[in-house]
């Protein structure tokens, strides 16, 4: 890959912690099977309803996660063309992502990069359009399976069957 560049996990960690307020969610020996170091910050919006919700004992519900590339073993990221960074929205309730940005090729521009596309999912989050007027979970881009066509669907289905045009 033209203009691959190596990244270490001190580089990484002030971009994402100090710089991003991040936390990684799997940095200990037990760690789970991630071989690559996971960072995660959950999305508050500090706004009344989210007072009001943290008042009555709800946490929030959707975090953005980082999937660093650096090997746990190393330090450093993988070889070239072996990975990339990922930007995911992860639904903490259901323990699944929901929305996945393109991947952050290891530019020299990587880290830059992979902070836009962090900010493009707070803001994606932020977005009153974004939530399902029924159950105020996050609409997601779907593709319908017979005839191919996008629209947004909630992201709780099957539980919540809100959908809308895009």
């Amino acid at each position: 890959m033209a203009g691959y560049v190596e990244i270490g996990i001190k580089e990484f960690r002030e971009v994402v912690e100090d710089e991003m307020g991040f936390k990684c969610i799997n940095g200990g020996e037990d760690g789970g099977r991630a071989k690559e170091y996971i960072y995660e910050r959950i999305v508050q919006h500090r706004n009344e309803e989210d007072f009001m919700s943290a008042l009555r004992g709800d946490v929030f519900r959707y975090s953005i996660r980082i999937f660093s590339s650096i090997d746990k073993r190393t330090n450093i990221t993988r070889e070239s063309g072996q990975d990339a960074i990922r930007v995911t929205l992860f639904d903490t309730e259901k323990q699944r992502p929901v929305r996945v940005e393109k991947r952050v090729h290891r530019t020299k521009n990587a880290l830059t990069t992979m902070r836009k596309r962090a900010r493009e999912m707070w803001k994606y989050v932020a977005t009153k359009s974004n939530t399902c007027p029924e159950c105020k979970s996050l609409l997601v881009k779907r593709t319908a399976k017979r005839t191919k066509k996008d629209f947004m669907g909630c992201s709780k289905f099957p539980e919540c069957k809100h959908t809308q045009d895009l």
